[in-house]
């Protein structure tokens, strides 16, 4: 019982040493990271199983496939949909990959494209998977997807914020 109290060491405690009042003012402050130029990782807007919202599109997605896989094409180039024709080029070429069962590697490179612009993490296996078993529900969320983030930016919710300066007030 004594061997176990000969190893404790006593306990020194030193009192916190005292700040001078402008030091306490000059704290640093946390500030959110600012990205130039890169693209911030966030993941998929929509659901992939929130295909049934808006109705218009689900219809689309389901009946004429070619036409919302188009249009997000035709979006991806340009945000602002200018000179957009619903039988565009895209359209005519996934319908004739569609029509020899090759739509779903359209869909998927699609998907990718959009990961990698807005950097959605993910993976080539998850993408062929949504691609082939589900591809109206997979060019919903792709249209929905680009569609939102053509509207917000490029998905940045806040540009650059400039730092305020520090000031040096006068001690009293």
């Amino acid at each position: 019982m004594a061997e176990k109290n000969a190893y404790k060491l006593p306990v020194i405690q030193h009192p916190a040493p005292a700040q001078h009042p402008l030091q306490q003012q000059l704290q640093p402050q946390q500030q959110q990271p600012i990205y130039y130029g890169a693209v911030a990782h966030s993941s998929w807007a929509t659901d992939m199983w929130d295909c049934f919202q808006p109705a218009e599109l689900c219809l689309k997605a389901c009946c004429l496939p070619c036409i919302v896989y188009g249009k997000t094409q035709h979006r991806l180039q340009n945000p602002t949909l200018a000179g957009y024709q619903p039988l565009n080029n895209d359209c005519c070429i996934w319908s004739a990959a569609q029509y020899c069962g090759l739509g779903c590697i359209l869909t998927l490179l699609q998907r990718q494209a959009i990961r990698q612009k807005y950097g959605i993490p993910g993976d080539t296996l998850e993408d062929g998977f949504f691609s082939w078993c589900c591809h109206c529900c997979a060019l919903m969320q792709q249209e929905k997807e680009v569609e939102q983030r053509s509207r917000n930016g490029n998905g940045f919710q806040q540009g650059y914020v400039r730092p305020e300066g520090m000031e040096m007030r006068p001690q009293q």
